[in-house]
C-alpha cells in the first residue's frame, strides 16, 4: 500500500513496523479520504497527515488521497460554495468585501502581465486576504496584432488578431529578485521546442515532479535560491498536486500569480470554484516561495483559512 509519511510526522511516533503502521492507518480510514471523504483506492497514491481534531501520535493522524494533502481548497469547499453562490460570482466576491477596480490595470508583475502586443482587462476586482495581503482577480486579454508578441511560455508569435483570455489571480508576496519563476503542466513537446532567451528549464531531483511540472526560471537568475525553496519534499507535494491544462503558476518580485486560459465557450467571468481554486494555488505557491524556514512544505490547514476568508 503506497502511503507517504513524512520524516516530520514519523519522528514524533513510537517505533512501529511501517506495514503494521500503514494497515493501521487505512483500517481506521474506512477506504474513504479524510479530506474530501471519496473512496480512496489501496492501489493509488496516498498520504499521511495531521489530523487538526485528532489526538496525539497514531491516533491523530489522518489518511487522505496525496492530491488532496497537498490542495488547499477541498472537494467540500468547492460543493458547498457552489451551491451558496451559484453561478453569482459577483455576490461571493461582495461577500468576501472584494470590490470593482476602477483602475483597470495590473502592474506587469509577472511573466503573463507583459505578455502579447496589447492586454486589456475584461474586468478586474480588489481587495484583501485574512492576513492583510492584497489580492487582485481579473479577466486578462492578451493580443497578438501588430507586431505579434510573447506567449505565456516566451514563444514569438507574429502579427494575426488573436486573442486569448485568462482568469488571473495575482497575490502580493515577498518574493525576492531572484529572476521570475513559471510553472506549468509538463508537456512531451516542451522537451523539443527548447527555451527562449529569456527563460530556461531549471530541472530538479523529483522524477514525478519533472514528469508532471514544466519549471523555467529568468536566465540569470539564482538558480541555488529556487532549489533552496523547492526542496525534493516540496517538489514531491507538487508533483501530488499537478497543475491542470491550461493553468500556470508565476512568481516575480513581489508577487505571485496563478491562472488559467478560457477556452472559446467558457464565460468570460468563472464560476466561485474556479475562483478558489487559482486562489488557493496562488496562496500555496507563495508560501513555498517565501515561506520560513525555505522548502517547508506549506501547512494546509494555514492556508485554507486563507483562501476561504471565512465564507
Amino acid at each position: 500500500m503506497p502511503i507517504r509519511i513524512s520524516q516530520g510526522l514519523l519522528a514524533g511516533l513510537p517505533a512501529e513496523d511501517a506495514a503494521l503502521l500503514e494497515r493501521g492507518l487505512w483500517d481506521r480510514s474506512g477506504g474513504a479520504c479524510a479530506i474530501c471523504t471519496e473512496p480512496m483506492d489501496p492501489a493509488e497514491e496516498l498520504e499521511a497527515g495531521r489530523d487538526p481534531a485528532g489526538g496525539a501520535g497514531v491516533d491523530g493522524l489522518r489518511l487522505s488521497h496525496a492530491r488532496c494533502h497537498h490542495d488547499v481548497v477541498d472537494a467540500r469547499d468547492r460543493e458547498r460554495l457552489a451551491a451558496a453562490f451559484g453561478d453569482d460570482t459577483a455576490a461571493y466576491l461582495a461577500a468576501r468585501g472584494w470590490t470593482r477596480s476602477r483602475r483597470r490595470r495590473v502592474a506587469p508583475r509577472a511573466p503573463l502581465l507583459r505578455c502579447g502586443s496589447g492586454r486589456r482587462w475584461t474586468w478586474l476586482v480588489e481587495g484583501m486576504l485574512p492576513d492583510g495581503s492584497a489580492v487582485q482577480l481579473g479577466g486578462l486579454a492578451l493580443s497578438y496584432a501588430g507586431e505579434g508578441g510573447e506567449d505565456a511560455e516566451g514563444v514569438f508569435i507574429g502579427p494575426d488578431d488573436t486573442e486569448s483570455v485568462w482568469t488571473v489571480v495575482l497575490l502580493d508576496a515577498d518574493y525576492p529578485a531572484i529572476g521570475f519563476t513559471t510553472l506549468a503542466q509538463h508537456d512531451a513537446m516542451d522537451d523539443h521546442m527548447g527555451d527562449d532567451s529569456s527563460r530556461r528549464r531549471v530541472p530538479l531531483e523529483s522524477a514525478a515532479f519533472e514528469e508532471a511540472v514544466r519549471l523555467t526560471q529568468a536566465v540569470g537568475g539564482d538558480e541555488q535560491a529556487l532549489r533552496a525553496r523547492l526542496t525534493p519534499a516540496v517538489q514531491i507535494a507538487l508533483a501530488s498536486r499537478g497543475i491542470p491544462l491550461g493553468d500556470r503558476l508565476e512568481a516575480d518580485t513581489g508577487a505571485v500569480l496563478a491562472a488559467r486560459e478560457l477556452g472559446w465557450d467558457d464565460d468570460d467571468r468563472p464560476d466561485v470554484p474556479t475562483l478558489i481554486d487559482l486562489l488557493g494555488d496562488a496562496i500555496w505557491l507563495r508560501a513555498v516561495l517565501t515561506g520560513d524556514p525555505p522548502g517547508r512544505v506549506p501547512d494546509r490547514e494555514e492556508l485554507r483559512a486563507l483562501a476561504l476568508g471565512g465564507v
